[in-house]
């Protein structure tokens, strides 16, 4: 069989409508053909498994790649997990706090916010979506005990100060997004050694498989790792204009049968 592996974002490339979305039906038909003519499906998201919308950890896939590649889950099994030393941890509460900036703590069972602060309107967006995940005991305090994350989300505004952030945490995290849009900047700070492109390497040899198998789907800056990574990339349709230059194909948007529309041009379904 020549089975092949398929990566998907979540937001804007599997789930249209915003946040908390939907799969759109032809995209569920299309995964489901997918999987029964004997390729992998795996989910590859900036999201940890915490903060998966019910409806994709519902879905069976096959595995996950989350949070940027620091977790990868196949078969419901844990076969790569990326630690982040817990004095380390605690040292990115005390930088938050000393840099004026807002985040979330994003780990494989819970999120973790500071309810010592009033929440900017970007991130009471977060964490009001957070609390629709449904799962138990999900959303935490920076305080607790238990605190135990595998990267963060950013949030600035004027008061923040973005350099000394910078200088603070560049020997052991990347930060992707766009955390000087004004009024309110954008950030995912995630450990130096992952990427979505790293997972899917995970993937790739833990199952015996080359990156010739891969394909992969996105539609924002954080894919660009995995697009690039792989000659059989998609962007959707509603991508970022960053992104429509960096891929092997452009298919259609996600609410006008986009996923559909990908597989079917590159012979999957």
């Amino acid at each position: 069989m020549n089975r092949k592996l398929l990566f998907f974002d979540i937001d804007g490339t599997l789930l249209a409508g915003g946040i908390p979305g939907y799969i759109p039906e032809s995209a569920i038909q299309a995964l489901k053909t997918a999987q029964k003519n004997g390729h992998y499906i795996f989910i590859n998201s900036g999201r940890t498994y915490s903060f998966m919308p019910k409806l994709i950890r519902d879905f069976p896939f096959d595995g996950y790649i989350c949070g940027c590649g620091t977790e990868v889950i196949l078969h419901g099994e844990t076969i790569f997990h990326h630690e982040i030393p817990k004095e380390l941890q605690l040292r990115m509460k005390d930088v938050l706090k000393e840099t004026r900036i807002q985040g979330v703590f994003e780990g494989h069972s819970a999120c973790y916010y500071n309810y010592d602060e009033t929440f900017l309107p970007p991130l009471a967006h977060i964490y009001e979506s957070y609390t629709k995940i449904e799962m138990e005991d999900a959303a935490r305090s920076f305080d607790d005990p238990e605190l135990d994350f595998d990267k963060f989300v950013i949030i600035t505004d004027e008061n923040s100060d973005l350099e000394r952030f910078y200088a603070l945490t560049e020997k052991d995290f990347q930060l992707m997004g766009a955390p000087k849009r004004r009024p309110y900047g954008f950030g995912e700070a995630v450990p130096k050694e992952c990427s979505k492109a790293s997972g899917i390497d995970v993937v790739v040899k833990h199952l015996g498989l080359s990156l010739d198998d891969c394909y992969v789907f996105g539609d924002a800056p954080n894919d660009l790792s995995m697009l690039r990574h792989v000659k059989n990339s998609v962007a959707m349709g509603n991508a970022f204009p960053e992104i429509l230059g960096e891929t092997s194909y452009v298919t259609t948007p996600v609410d006008r049968d986009g996923i559909y529309v990908a597989l079917k041009h590159f012979g999957l379904i």
